[in-house]
């Protein structure tokens, strides 16, 4: 599972070859987009089976949907569902040669993958573009917390919504806002991970008959129940942070820096930023602030939870404030984050969502990698050195019209780990025109 998956620099490393396919302009298999039911075959998919609810709305809709199996939560949720599947045991530098023989025998012409980083995943992606293939990836929603992002090969978001954000700014462009479906239970984190535990424990309990499955993450069992309890530990014993709401929103108002830190191995800094670690990004943050923000402020770093039990940043922070003097800089975890950007001078982040939520506060905001939403009249566009002086809040109708723009494009309402809104389909997402138009509307 992901924790965070906010931008997007598709092909730049990892899926070496996407674009040689398209250079060759050779195709082992035909792909015809516009002759109603398709071949879908899911490749690495979600780790809370909302994917196999969705290949049931794929076959409900004139479609043929097969999916490779290597765990066996995948081989529990499709099977049982009637979805075909394809057994995958081997070691994954045999995969490629696989994917590729089951996709002739088969005539699969699209794949859908969760997160392309993934491992089976960049090997899918690659093979997507030497064989002319649709793919399309599905992501953690940029629209916190009820969206599910999902976009083409041939429509990658760090590109299209770039290209269209012109058009706006242009005033030839205007996004229109869709209407939200009727709610039927309320985003829960808990849901969603009491669902990735018991299948991530149900997949290391079947280790066996899958040897030599590999993930983007660690799969240890004992390293995990380790960081678990670790995580239990300080959720309880940092519950005093929320101490600090009362302080962000008060004293504080308007005199501090929010800094989300995000995931230490999420893909987002290993794939899609130039920081080597969370730990570069701190001294970075810190050495920029102490040289240049003004004096009477703070800087206030908050911990992601789904690193809570894996990474601790406290001494570090702790020896970066002594040589500010004490007192200019916090470490919080369990605080009220729209409290925490309500009140912020400004956001300094690497690419997380949690950027995009500090736009919907109105407060400035800069990103230092790769991200969808930095752009023009949305997020400060000069140095972190000029930010702490010099960054204004985005206006509200440009944060309306980039909200409206990605549910225009890549955002769908609803999520694969739990049944939200009152929308056709056991999946129960409402999903963004583009995906709907090719998957759900098609005709012969």
């Amino acid at each position: 599972m992901r924790a965070d998956t906010p931008s997007f620099r598709h092909g730049d490393r990892g899926v070496a070859g996407a674009d040689a396919g398209k250079k060759r302009g050779k195709s082992s298999v035909k792909n015809d987009r516009k002759s109603g039911g398709r071949r879908i075959l899911i490749v690495q998919g979600d780790w809370e089976a909302g994917m196999s609810l969705l290949a049931q709305d794929l076959q409900d809709a004139g479609h043929e949907v097969g999916k490779v199996v290597f765990c066996a939560p995948d081989l529990l949720f499709y099977r049982l569902r009637g979805i075909e599947t394809h057994t995958f045991r081997q070691p994954i530098e045999e995969f490629y040669e696989w994917l590729r023989e089951l996709v002739r025998t088969r005539n699969y012409d699209t794949f859908f993958l969760y997160n392309h980083y993934r491992p089976y995943n960049q090997v899918a992606w690659k093979l997507a573009a030497e064989m002319n293939l649709g793919c399309q990836v599905f992501e953690l929603g940029l629209i916190r917390p009820n969206c599910v992002m999902v976009f083409s090969r041939d429509r990658m978001p760090i590109r299209e919504v770039p290209a269209i954000w012109k058009d706006v700014l242009a005033g030839t462009h205007q996004p229109q806002q869709p209407v939200m479906p009727p709610e039927l239970s309320q985003v829960s984190t808990a849901v969603k991970m009491f669902q990735f535990c018991a299948n991530y424990l149900f997949s290391r309990i079947t280790s066996p008959l899958f040897p030599h499955f590999v993930d983007q993450r660690q799969m240890n069992l004992w390293h995990h129940l380790k960081h678990g309890m670790i995580y239990l530990w300080r959720f309880i014993e940092r519950s005093r942070d929320s101490e600090y709401d009362g302080l962000f929103a008060g004293e504080l108002s308007g005199r501090y820096y929010a800094v989300p830190l995000q995931v230490h191995s999420d893909t987002q800094i290993t794939q899609c930023s130039d920081f080597q670690s969370i730990e570069q990004f701190i001294r970075l943050v810190t050495r920029s602030f102490r040289k240049h923000a003004p004096a009477d402020t703070k800087l206030v770093f908050k911990v992601h939870p789904m690193d809570r039990g894996y990474k601790d940043y406290t001494d570090l922070i702790a020896g970066l404030d002594d040589k500010l003097g004490g007192g200019r800089i916090f470490y919080v975890d369990r605080v009220h984050l729209p409290t925490l950007l309500e009140h912020s001078r400004g956001v300094v982040n690497i690419n997380s969502s949690v950027g995009i939520s500090g736009l919907v506060h109105h407060a400035p905001v800069i990103t230092l990698g790769t991200a969808v939403y930095n752009l023009p009249e949305l997020t400060y566009q000069g140095d972190l050195d000029d930010f702490w002086t010099k960054a204004q809040g985005p206006a509200q109708v440009r944060v309306k019209q980039f909200v409206n723009l990605l549910l225009e494009t890549n955002q769908g309402r609803g999520t694969l780990s739990q049944r939200c809104f009152n929308v056709p389909g056991r999946c129960r997402i409402q999903w963004p025109p583009p995906f709907r138009r090719e998957f759900f509307e098609t005709t012969d």
